[in-house]
């Protein structure tokens, strides 16, 4: 017995040890995915060589001979960093994700494919200026060069998903900005969750839920008869990386407002925070042109950076360029509808989609003279729409600006690049169509100057605020701002322009642009710091940059704190300004009330429709808490009525209670940093069992949704609903009398590969606000490759 237990122990052993020997040669394997940073390397294509000299950070700056060859070189260095984060954004722009996941992504890819947008990107190849194709497809050759020439493993998600990626085509590079486009093209998804709740709110109610200006009031029309698990079927479809999440900072002022006499620039633009971050620094040189700045790793281009002469930055409009129509299907033949001039046919097409396992599905997809059928989307809902009359009866269409065929955004941003003034910037914006955006721009001259550029709709009748019936013809698209008549400032008399999502209309615009802008805290704060009365500098910048004063914050305490007993919470929140900082427990407090005050407020009223509580902004709390709209009493409890005193204590108790189980019940102890926290997590890494949260990057952070520094925490989330998800990845700052001293930060590195010392360096500097150049590489800790022709 003794023997075979010593046999089982020894072959246990041996077992082991080479579990260990395999485990470690996978490792040190996978650790040749790593990029080639020094030495010689060939790339084809080259009309001379190009030097790759990567700073500290592993920021490049590219020397190239000409602007193909700097491009040929872009392509390759974002492939050796990010190449998993552009096959990811190609897969989910071309529909094509279930290839690598299976069916769990195929309502996504059904929806990407109605939506076409990568068709879109292929044909906005075709109409390319010859400038612009070139370096789309000097771009490819860089990226596949490094495909085909890199010797080692791929990026850690290529392998864990056994996968190969194909080579990258120039329609890869457009498509990017389809998706942005759509991400930060909101009203369409405000509109189906309106439509959701129509049949169990009235009109006063869903204007006084979606009132995100405090001042603004419009009660909108009846919405026409639509079964609302229409609405659902195209929500549920909707890929979470394409959900609407839009902020963003942008000021800059003239050489009268700084201390070294010429403009300053400061954008951070606000997205959700994930690893890899969306931004690659990078630096480009070539004769006659220099460019620094921001890149996103599959695009060819600067999207927020300097050429040298000028500076530019973005924050999204918040303004309404898509609709929801709702088509009549024809009662006679359910392939037509019906259209002011009587029946006609749906264009048609079929789309075969692969699924991982060799699985294929064959979609139809639709489209109506408005656009494309979205509710043919979601499969998975049908069940539902039972309870809802006879859907088949009408489908659903998306209008948007970004589905113009003949879109030149990327001909703009190409042209932005490599404007030589302030002026020839803003002409170039003139192409610029999709997603509306608040350009800034200054330049060396000492020009400043914002246009909210993009293609606006003019509508026969309505705002777009509800869908609207497609089969009269009275709610369709007229023709389109022209670009004389949008917002827009050049060299103001105020000596500075800025926006923080808040309205860029003034009292008499008489174009409407929509009503779904931020509340002006941000902007209010933003006007406040640059009016101190002190010239500005980069440092002051900065600061303002991670100011984490909510001025919202007192506004609604000034109505509910009232309604509270002395006692602890009350103290505490009594003598709190509002700074949002990561070692102070009223945040926290705070927040933990933020977090109930809508559940005990509204689940009573939401409860019948099925639909989970908003998020409120503040001053729609304080309204509701007020009284207006008679949202206090719970409808559920029919014996008693609750005033609004009982909901603002019932829901403090609640966040007490929660807090204190989390956190101590010792409140002065409790730090907002402890659960304000960004966690930057990828997409296939991050969700490893067990191993995944090993290779996430998490960081304290100070900040709210309403301050300067965006720190917003998803508060209905009740497995992390106070974690830091969406804010400013991106920080840059811009001086315009040494363009080279501009600083930049971004989190939570340069490289997506967890073995690389930049795949996470970049993290607590974002957090605590230090910032770097991108500049002239110069110093010991340089490290060079040098690209060669092919022989």
């Amino acid at each position: 017995m003794r023997r075979w237990l010593k046999r089982i122990g020894l072959a246990a052993g041996i077992l082991l040890l080479l579990l260990v020997v395999a485990g470690t040669g996978f490792f040190f394997w996978l650790r040749t995915s790593l990029p080639q940073l020094e030495g010689n390397a060939p790339l084809p294509g080259l009309t001379a060589d190009v030097s790759v000299i990567r700073d500290e950070h592993g920021v490049p700056t590219i020397r190239a001979a000409s602007e193909a060859d700097a491009y040929r070189a872009l392509g390759y260095v974002h492939a050796q960093d990010r190449l998993w984060q552009m096959e990811q954004m190609r897969r989910l722009g071309a529909g094509r994700l279930s290839e690598l996941t299976g069916a769990a992504t195929l309502e996504y890819d059904r929806l990407m494919r109605t939506l076409g947008l990568y068709r879109l990107a292929e044909r906005g190849v075709e109409q390319a200026s010859p400038a612009l194709r070139e370096v789309l497809d000097a771009y490819a050759e860089g990226v596949n060069t490094w495909l085909d020439t890199h010797k080692g493993a791929l990026p850690p998600e290529f392998v864990l998903l056994r996968q190969q990626p194909e080579p990258w085509r120039p329609a890869d590079s457009l498509v990017w900005g389809k998706l942005m486009a759509m991400q930060l093209t909101g009203n369409w998804h405000a509109e189906l969750k309106r439509a959701q709740l129509s049949p169990y709110f009235t009109p006063q109610q869903i204007e006084q839920l979606w009132r995100t200006v405090p001042e603004a009031q419009h009660v909108p029309a009846a919405m026409a008869p639509l079964p609302s698990g229409l609405a659902a079927r195209v929500l549920a479809a909707l890929p979470p990386a394409l959900t609407p999440r839009r902020a963003s900072n942008i000021w800059a002022l003239d050489g009268n407002r700084t201390a070294s006499g010429k403009p300053l620039l400061a954008n951070d633009p606000h997205l959700g925070l994930t690893n890899p971050a969306l931004w690659y620094l990078a630096r480009i040189e070539v004769p006659g042109l220099t460019l620094a700045g921001a890149t996103v790793p599959g695009v060819p281009m600067h999207l927020i950076g300097h050429n040298g002469k000028v500076a530019w930055g973005f924050t999204t409009t918040h303004g309404d360029t898509s609709d929801i129509f709702i088509e009549k299907i024809d009662p006679a033949d359910a392939g037509r509808y019906l259209a002011p001039e009587g029946s006609v046919p749906f264009e048609s097409r079929e789309e075969i989609i692969k699924l991982r396992g060799g699985e294929e599905v064959t979609v139809t997809i639709r489209a109506s003279r408005h656009g494309p059928i979205v509710s043919d989307t979601h499969g998975g809902s049908r069940q539902a729409l039972a309870a809802y009359g006879k859907p088949e009866e009408f489908a659903l269409a998306l209008s948007a600006t970004l589905l113009d065929p003949d879109d030149r955004t990327a001909e703009a941003l190409f042209r932005m690049n490599r404007a030589e003034s302030a002026v020839d910037f803003r002409t170039a914006l003139r192409d610029f169509h999709a997603p509306q955006q608040n350009i800034a721009f200054a330049d060396i001259e000492g020009s400043i100057g914002m246009v909210t550029a993009g293609k606006v709709p003019v509508r026969r009748f309505g705002d777009g605020f509800l869908p609207a019936p497609g089969w009269t013809g009275e709610y369709d698209w007229a023709s389109f701002l022209p670009f004389e008549e949008l917002p827009q400032h050049f060299n103001p008399p105020s000596g500075r322009v800025m926006n923080a999502n808040n309205d860029v209309t003034g009292p008499d615009y008489p174009h409407y642009l929509g009503r779904s802008f931020d509340t002006p805290h941000r902007a209010r704060r933003i006007a406040e710091q640059l009016e101190s009365g002190n010239k500005a500098d980069v440092q002051a910048m900065t600061a303002l940059q991670y100011d984490a004063l909510d001025l919202a914050a007192p506004e609604l305490l000034a109505v509910i704190l009232p309604m509270l007993p002395d006692g602890p919470a009350r103290q505490l929140l009594s003598g709190w300004d509002g700074q949002m900082l990561r070692d102070r427990p009223e945040p926290l407090l705070y927040h933990g009330w933020l977090r109930h005050l809508p559940k005990r407020l509204l689940a009573d009223e939401f409860a019948p429709s099925g639909q989970e509580v908003p998020w409120l902004a503040n001053h729609q709390l304080a309204g509701m808490l007020r009284g207006d709209g008679g949202w206090c009493d719970d409808i559920s409890t029919a014996d008693r009525q609750e005033s609004c005193t009982d909901i603002a204590r019932a829901a403090l108790d609640d966040a007490i209670t929660e807090l204190s189980a989390d956190y101590g019940a010792e409140m002065m102890a409790w730090r907002w940093g402890d659960a304000h926290r960004a966690r930057f997590s990828g997409m296939v890494l991050g969700r490893i069992p067990l191993l995944g949260p090993l290779f996430d990057v998490v960081v304290e952070t100070d900040g709210s949704n309403t301050t300067v520094n965006r720190g917003t925490s998803r508060l209905d989330n009740d497995d992390a609903p106070y974690r830091h998800v969406h804010g400013a990845g991106l920080r840059a700052v811009f001086d315009l009398s040494s363009l080279d001293d501009s600083l930049f930060i971004q989190a939570p590195g340069q490289s997506a590969n967890p073995f690389s010392p930049h795949y996470d360096d970049l993290a607590g500097d974002w957090s605590v606000g230090r910032y770097l150049r991108v500049t002239a590489p110069q110093g010991q800790a340089m490290r060079e490759l040098r690209l060669t022709p092919a022989p």
